[in-house]
């Protein structure tokens, strides 16, 4: 049994996709948030879940780093973007990011019905336009796998200008501890110092 959490502020596309993910599997059993806030939570649950599809222009997200907020909610589970942006660059960054598929709204439901198979599958899924695969740019996905969920969050907050303090109070931890996952996240990253870090990270917006 297929278990998906459909990410999307639009409640149409929403229904599609579950169409979608019922003829991959009689069985399936899709949830669905309607912003980043209610994805949170949900994944914060006790649920798991198998597949995630995620609409980049999500409220509470900004672009690129909502792929980042829920991959460090659900590091192991496989994240599909679906997107109205076609942009090759855009499909890039994402895949850059550890997506393990991107899937373009206008595309035709066979696609989608054979993009999302391929996944579920252990496989990936890019637009054909990208030759089917992309090759990393700004930030390499083999380096950003090695960051644990909490310095993919860590990562987050340094994008969103957040100081050592800020950072520290969000996550009820230390300003020592701060430090620490951040000389852990430049020596994963290549990053030389700090400010090249928050350069990196808002590249996912």
């Amino acid at each position: 049994m297929v278990k998906a959490l459909i990410i999307d502020d639009h409640p149409l596309f929403r229904e599609a996709l579950t169409f979608v993910i019922s003829r991959l599997d009689d069985e399936s059993v899709c949830v669905e948030a309607e912003s980043m806030e209610q994805a949170t939570t949900l994944l914060g649950g006790e649920s798991a879940f198998d597949l995630i599809l995620l609409d980049l222009g999500l409220p509470g997200a900004s672009g690129l780093a909502g792929i980042l907020g829920i991959r460090s909610l659900a590091p192991s589970t496989p994240v599909v973007v679906v997107s109205a942006i076609d942009d090759a660059d855009m499909i890039q960054r994402a895949a850059c990011f550890g997506v393990s598929g991107y899937i373009t709204k206008n595309c035709a439901g066979t696609t989608m019905h054979t993009a999302l198979a391929k996944v579920l599958a252990g496989d990936t899924h890019f637009p054909a336009e990208t030759g089917g695969a992309v090759l990393p740019s700004h930030i390499r996905s083999a380096e950003l796998e090695t960051l644990t969920p909490r310095q993919l969050t860590v990562l987050r907050l340094l994008g969103e200008a957040k100081s050592n303090k800020q950072i520290a109070y969000e996550l009820s931890i230390s300003q020592e501890t701060v430090k620490i996952h951040i000389s852990a996240i430049l020596r994963k990253l290549g990053a030389s110092n700090r400010a090249q870090a928050v350069l990196m990270a808002h590249q996912m917006r």
